[in-house]
């Protein structure tokens, strides 16, 4: 993948856990190959195999891994890529709604050619660049795909799953870490999401608050990109003025996606719901994976690209909002 384009889609079947050295290189080069935007389709068919609870670790360790690679990736090249996973097999997209992506390079490994949905539109499949440009397809296109053959991408997820799921931050400068939690929540609902993003009142002691986006910037940014990637279900978003949020009085929540770091405060939404008569939410952790480790069986490479890969990608995770700020205060003092 040689040829950069300012808009590129990469599309990944049957991705291993934890991501073998293969898939790794895949997606450094995907980003490598785009200047502006990237999004990755992915397909998580093969968990339907194993029981629902150790899907759900799966599917969140699956999109953690990717974007920990991906964005890892930009920070070692100092790119300025916005990268968006979307899982296939679950985000009920039709073909008119992959219409934005027409004009944009498809980019997919040689072993993944006969993967590519017959629906996937015409530009996108004449659009084709295979990696290794040096490797002969061995399927033809669009016979054996994995995923969903019919006019939409509509399966029942193969994790514990919830009508009403609730979840909440302030998304300041959506990154990584909000991305994940936001896909996480996304897969975990059937019907709806009820989505608490932080009211301008409750930031005003944030450090380097000039730098902070509205509440309406903010608000934007969530719904787009939820929008992008589940296009099946309601997307209720609304200010939070208060720790507890719709939470406290929406008794329909049945689960609460949380971040270990947010986990153990948790609890006291659950008793103020039951202050109110309510059921308990069930509370529903992300965990943030290490960086992925290439297969055992391949030696890893002892250099200093390696290891700046390496350092990138342990950063990836360690993103923070309060971090983006202070790089923004701080271009902004230079000028």
């Amino acid at each position: 993948m040689d040829a950069v384009s300012n808009q590129n889609v990469f599309l990944r079947t049957n991705l291993g856990v934890p991501l073998p050295q293969e898939d790794i290189d895949l997606v450094r080069a995907s980003v490598d190959s785009t200047s502006e935007e990237l999004t990755i389709f992915i397909s998580l068919v093969d968990i339907g195999s194993v029981d629902r609870s150790t899907g759900w670790s799966q599917m969140q360790r699956r999109v953690a891994e990717l974007y920990v690679v991906a964005f890892g990736r930009t920070l070692r090249s100092q790119a300025n890529v916005n990268i968006d996973i979307v899982v296939l097999d679950f985000c009920a997209y039709s073909p008119e709604d992959m219409a934005p992506f027409a004009q944009h390079k498809t980019l997919v490994a040689a072993k993944d050619e006969h993967a590519i949905p017959t629906w996937w539109p015409a530009p996108m499949t004449q659009n084709l660049v295979v990696y290794p440009q040096s490797a002969a397809p061995t399927e033809s296109r669009g016979q054996q795909s994995g995923l969903a053959p019919s006019s939409s991408t509509r399966r029942p997820v193969p994790w514990t799953s919830y009508p009403h799921v609730a979840l909440g931050g302030t998304f300041d400068h959506l990154h990584v870490g909000h991305k994940i939690l936001l896909t996480a929540g996304a897969l975990a609902a059937t019907k709806r999401i009820v989505c608490g993003i932080s009211a301008e009142q409750l930031l005003e002691r944030k450090q380097y608050k000039e730098q902070l986006e509205s509440y309406r910037v903010r608000e934007l940014n969530v719904l787009l990109f939820l929008r992008k990637i589940r296009k099946d279900i309601i997307f209720e978003l609304s200010p939070l003025y208060d720790q507890y949020g719709p939470t406290a009085t929406d008794a329909s929540i049945e689960a609460l996606v949380v971040s270990h770091e947010t986990h153990p405060g948790s609890n006291s939404l659950n008793v103020r719901r039951a202050e109110h008569g309510m059921p308990p939410m069930q509370l529903l952790p992300i965990d943030l994976v290490v960086t992925p480790q290439a297969d055992a069986n391949q030696p890893q490479p002892d250099s200093d690209d390696y290891r700046a890969s390496i350092s990138s990608e342990n950063s990836a995770l360690k993103i923070s909002s309060t971090a983006i700020r202070r790089s923004l205060a701080e271009r902004q003092s230079r000028h």
